[in-house]
């Protein structure tokens, strides 16, 4: 009885998270404000040089009106048929599946929701009538999806935040709730979505349908058009139930995977980005290569790495195939388990 009476506080405090830690954090490395424009937490952090982003940038302009760069994005993909009857269910078992990029299908203790949702053929603005293209499809139709109880969005990038998809998702769902960075609202309210939508600072926590969801810092950057750098916050998010997930969103290597870890962690599923990093004198300051995205995980203390961020959208230089080979590649180098190391097929379902 002594033994029961000693353990079962344990049990019960498996995933308490000392406020304390959290507060100082909110203290510390809150978001950073100045003159309208969000700041990233290092103190030396630089975009791309010029010299490199500029000639980038003339490339695929270039490209996307007279083609080119076909090379890098013939790759093969398998895709696993995806049946939502098991979404359906809501069985005890917590479920995730990979729809490409950045998108995943959660469903946490029952509750369904879905990350930076985008099922455009293209990523950009005047309703995505330009931008860069989607060279694998989604594995399924949106209309296929099971009841969505809630979105995250990491920031406004439109590969991340893509209104089309939001628009069909909440017809769908009238009453999915939408959780957005700092100062995205009122591009969702000229959408017509506004009261779905709930904004948060970084560490801000809300609970909802017994879930915990805590905004977190990344390293990047934000803007839909030339004019608005930076108007807007992002981040990822910490979610919170009988288990723990993480969705980083879009970021570099930075020293806030170590505060998150040592807070929230250990955490059993962490997705993060491992494409898009080439070349690197323009990308690293805002997109992890695999390496570094492995060593983000350890930071965070992660049992499950699922990959994103690659294999769907021509964003980089790299080779459409190539970051999940040097990700298993860096993994073997380290001696780490590859069991643990999710490379998903598109539309592939895995129980956590």
């Amino acid at each position: 009885m002594m033994l029961i009476t000693a353990i079962f506080p344990i049990l019960l405090g498996i995933f308490s998270i000392d406020e304390n830690k959290i507060n100082r954090l909110k203290t510390e490395y809150g978001s950073i404000n100045i003159n309208g424009k969000f700041y990233n937490l290092d103190p030396n952090f630089k975009r791309g040089k010029f010299s490199v982003a500029f000639p980038f940038i003339v490339k695929r302009i270039f490209e996307m009106l007279f083609g080119g760069g076909d090379e890098r994005r013939m790759c093969k993909f398998e895709f696993d048929k995806f049946d939502r009857r098991i979404y359906d269910k809501r069985n005890p078992s917590n479920k995730i599946t990979w729809i490409g990029h950045s998108t995943f299908l959660v469903q946490m203790d029952g509750v369904n929701f879905i990350t930076d949702p985008i099922f455009s053929a293209k990523a950009g603005p005047f309703g995505n009538k330009i931008g860069s293209k989607r060279y694998t499809p989604p594995p399924f139709e949106i209309e296929n999806l099971p009841k969505i109880d809630f979105i995250i969005i990491s920031h406004n990038h439109y590969d991340h935040l893509d209104i089309t998809t939001l628009k069909k998702i909440h017809t769908l769902n009238p009453d999915v709730k939408i959780f957005v960075p700092l100062k995205v609202k009122k591009l969702l309210e000229r959408e017509g979505l506004g009261e779905n939508t709930v904004e948060l600072d970084w560490w801000d926590e809300v609970e909802f349908k017994g879930l915990r969801i805590i905004f977190t810092p990344t390293q990047h950057f934000s803007g839909r058009w030339i004019n608005d750098s930076n108007e807007t916050l992002w981040g990822g998010y910490v979610i919170i139930g009988t288990k723990k997930f993480y969705f980083a969103g879009d970021t570099g290597y930075f020293f806030g995977f170590k505060l998150i870890g040592d807070v929230f962690g250990p955490i059993d599923v962490v997705c993060l980005p491992i494409g898009a990093y080439e070349p690197a004198e323009m990308m690293r300051p805002v997109h992890m290569n695999p390496d570094e995205a492995v060593k983000a995980y350890l930071d965070l203390r992660g049992k499950i790495f699922c990959a994103m961020h690659w294999g769907t959208f021509d964003l980089s230089d790299e080779k459409c195939d190539e970051p999940p080979k040097k990700l298993l590649s860096y993994v073997d180098s380290l001696k780490l388990d590859k069991e643990n190391f999710k490379v998903f097929k598109h539309g592939e379902t895995i129980e956590w």
